[in-house]
């Protein structure tokens, strides 16, 4: 392991990567809050939640693909200090980003029903499942506008804003989930259809904040309707080269995380109501890694768009010691949690509890693996501009490895639960050799900048 010397660099870091970890902890609690008041209404109704919120898992992962892809520009061109280039990129971004979020709105407020058999053969979580997607959906568009923005104010180092937006945003989710599910205050009981509109009511709250910020408060990008009315052809000509392959990379993996959902949804509902739990802790453990995951995408992003090689390898030598530490530790935390998790959900069977026990040890061991994942892939070699390298290398092995494996686990050897889940997260073993591999040479540093 290396660190350096260097106490600018664990300045940056920190002062990126603490608000962004103290910003996923605020979301993981609202997704937490949302997850533990349904599941008070019984299995059915946690698992309907969770299916259908793998619905907006794809929306959300593709829109993280564009303002992802967006970002590695932004912290190149933040580097170069060259803010009129960056608004240009946001007049492309906002304009794709509004055309997907209201593709899947559309989706989803028309053929509810059709989503959730994809994922679920189980009649009443189908039912309760189309009641709370064509509920939640009215906020997809509010969201993809506020995360977007959210996302590319950490390129330029303005991370703060964020956490204000998310408190207020876990406040109002808590307050309207108790009012609106278990009919509170005079409300009506509207149960899980209850829970989607207090999830819109916190939509609707964020995006205001952000709006009231971005006129009166960010002093840097000086964002305003007339800035991005027109598009560059020379900066989308370079928009197309370098966000397409995020925006393919993450749209490949979030079909092959489809096919997974749709393998573990065939398993049963204890068993998604299972994974559900362990997700909302995974959640939780890797949000330090998520702090860490962006905060080095903008700094390698930062780093090569000033042109500073000499700190590059040293600044990468020391962003991946700190995955080899991180990572175990955030395994351990998963492990260690189990009892916690299952004490929300007094009313679960036995069998349900005991099988998300199982699940998150699985996943804590994953975590070692998932640690580097986040820190080369998605951190190092992305924000180096090899993006390319990261769409090959981040999906492949998800198509060829995990889903057949998990395919053969499930339905031809017929093993557990448990260990179809793990056969179905094998590939991060894998990519993390790959990812460590690559970033040892130099092939990777790309200034995308030069048009």
């Amino acid at each position: 392991m290396f660190f350096s010397k260097d106490r600018s660099l664990y300045k940056l870091l920190f002062g990126i990567a603490l608000p962004i970890a103290a910003q996923n902890l605020l979301t993981f609690s609202i997704g937490m809050a949302d997850s533990v008041m349904v599941g008070f209404l019984g299995e059915s109704y946690l698992a309907a939640a969770s299916i259908s919120n793998r619905f907006f898992f794809i929306m959300m992962i593709i829109l993280f693909g564009i303002a992802g892809g967006s970002n590695v520009l932004i912290a190149q061109y933040w580097g170069k200090k060259d803010v009129d280039a960056i608004r240009k990129v946001l007049a492309i971004m906002y304009r794709v980003i509004l055309v997907l979020a209201s593709l899947f709105f559309a989706l989803a407020q028309f053929f509810p029903r059709q989503i959730m058999q994809i994922y679920t053969n189980d009649p009443t979580v189908i039912l309760e499942g189309v009641r709370y997607l064509k509920a939640v959906s009215w906020g997809y568009i509010l969201y993809a506008l506020t995360n977007a923005t959210v996302m590319i104010l950490r390129s330029v180092r303005s991370v703060k804003i964020a956490n204000i937006l998310y408190s207020i945003s876990l406040a109002t989710s808590i307050f309207f989930n108790w009012v609106l599910i278990y009919g509170n205050l005079g409300a009506p009981a509207l149960g899980i259809v209850g829970a989607g509109y207090a999830t819109v009511i916190s939509r609707v709250t964020e995006f205001t904040i952000i709006l009231v910020f971005l006129a009166r408060f960010e002093k840097q990008l000086l964002i305003r309707p007339h800035t991005l009315r027109v598009i560059d052809t020379t900066i989308l000509k370079s928009f197309i080269t370098n966000v397409t392959p995020v925006i393919a990379n993450e749209s490949l993996w979030v079909a092959g995380s489809t096919v997974v959902s749709m393998i573990v949804g065939r398993l049963g509902a204890n068993v998604v109501a299972a994974s559900g739990i362990e997700g909302v802790v995974w959640q939780l453990v890797t949000v330090v890694l998520m702090g860490l995951q962006n905060a080095t995408a903008v700094i390698v992003g930062n780093t090569i768009g000033a042109g500073e090689q000499a700190k590059l390898k040293e600044y990468t030598r020391t962003l991946l010691s700190m995955a080899y530490i991180i990572g175990p530790i955030t395994g351990a935390l998963m492990i260690l949690l189990r009892p916690v998790a299952i004490a929300f959900y007094p009313n679960f069977d036995p069998a349900t509890l005991e099988l998300a026990k199982q699940i998150m040890f699985n996943s804590g061991i994953m975590l070692v693996f998932q640690s580097l994942n986040f820190v080369c892939l998605m951190g190092i070699l992305r924000g180096g501009g090899d993006l390319r390298f990261v769409l090959i290398f981040d999906v492949v092995f998800l198509w060829t490895v995990a889903i057949p494996l998990g395919l053969a686990a499930a339905y031809i050897w017929k093993l557990p639960a448990p260990v179809v889940i793990i056969c179905l997260r094998l590939d991060e073993v894998i990519k993390a050799m790959v990812a460590l591999w690559r970033v040892r040479g130099n092939d990777w540093i790309r200034d995308l900048t030069q048009i």
